[in-house]
């Protein structure tokens, strides 16, 4: 395709020769989602204007993935037993007086987790609500707004978290650079993300309108490098859902680079995962289970507490 069929080149390398991977997003509902033949990256090809995007994250994100405008004592305990599995997770990558920043913090459990851990640690959501509800409920410093609107010094943070929110913004190269300026040499950067490659789901809900980006192994190594951070390490989440690379700030940015064979790679995974083939795999049978079983450790995570404080304090007592 041409410039003209491409109304946003490729985030990663500045390529604007794509391919149509899909169609539809996982609802049945119009989105054109296109794969760079260059390097693999996959993306929303065109998506909402900026003013849009930015109401939608600060106003209804939440509620459209929730279903309700601030968390439920069981959504909280959900992600409170999440920030502790993140809290193990990092660890290796944590000494005592670290300063954290949680970018996409949410309801703030990730905050409130680490601060009882006593480690300095604040957030940024850009949800009014559930910044709001980080404050006040938890009482941890989660401010609103969006990364590339915040001005931090540069080296403010030794770490920074950033779960499942690099998929949403429009310029992940431009907002891993902001988050390098905001570390301190040789400070850390860990990462989660959806899998492209992932087969755990049904090939039909691949695809999300709010997820702008689409990544696998390779991509996302790629675009921290660009940013000038260096991979320290990179696994997939037990399902292979999730990507999850920690980054060391290195210092310098990379030039744009295609990556031979990424294209390849990822275009036939996606096209090759059928809906026979997923259902004669374990995945559709495991994942409800999973979920039943999520769904009553939550409920009992949260029954007898009064508040949102007393269920994260029960989970981080027994963690």
């Amino acid at each position: 395709m041409n410039a003209a069929a491409c109304p946003i080149p490729c985030n990663l390398c500045g390529s604007v020769d794509v391919e149509e991977l899909s169609a539809l997003d996982r609802d049945g509902r119009p989105l054109r989602t296109t794969i760079c033949r260059a390097c693999g990256l996959v993306w929303s090809n065109p998506r909402p204007g900026e003013d849009e995007v930015r109401r939608y994250y600060s106003r209804e994100y939440r509620m459209d993935y929730k279903g309700i405008a601030t968390p439920s004592l069981r959504h909280i305990a959900r992600s409170g037993r999440g920030a502790m599995n993140r809290c193990r997770d990092l660890a290796p990558f944590l000494k005592p007086g670290d300063r954290v920043l949680d970018a996409g913090a949410g309801g703030g459990e990730m905050v409130y987790a680490l601060r009882r851990l006593d480690f300095d640690a604040m957030g940024l959501e850009p949800d009014e609500r559930y910044a709001r509800h980080a404050r006040e409920t938890l009482g941890v410093p989660v401010e609103t707004g969006f990364v590339q609107d915040r001005s931090f010094p540069s080296g403010r943070f030794d770490v920074i978290t950033m779960y499942h929110s690099l998929e949403h913004v429009e310029d992940p190269v431009g907002i891993l650079t902001t988050l390098r300026r905001w570390l301190s040499e040789g400070g850390r950067l860990l990462v989660e993300v959806p899998n492209v490659e992932a087969r755990c789901i049904h090939p039909r809900h691949r695809f999300h309108f709010a997820h702008f980006y689409n990544f696998n192994r390779a991509t996302l190594e790629a675009t921290g490098r660009r940013a000038g951070l260096e991979p320290v390490r990179t696994s997939t989440s037990p399902d292979g859902g999730n990507l999850i690379t920690v980054f060391m700030a290195s210092g310098s940015s990379r030039a744009p680079q295609a990556l031979p064979g990424n294209y390849e790679r990822v275009s036939q995974i996606v096209r090759g995962h059928t809906a026979a083939g997923y259902y004669l795999s374990a995945a559709p049978y495991a994942g409800p289970l999973g979920r039943l079983r999520s769904f009553l450790k939550d409920r009992a995570a949260a029954r007898g507490r009064a508040t949102a404080r007393e269920v994260l304090d029960s989970l981080i007592a027994h963690s």
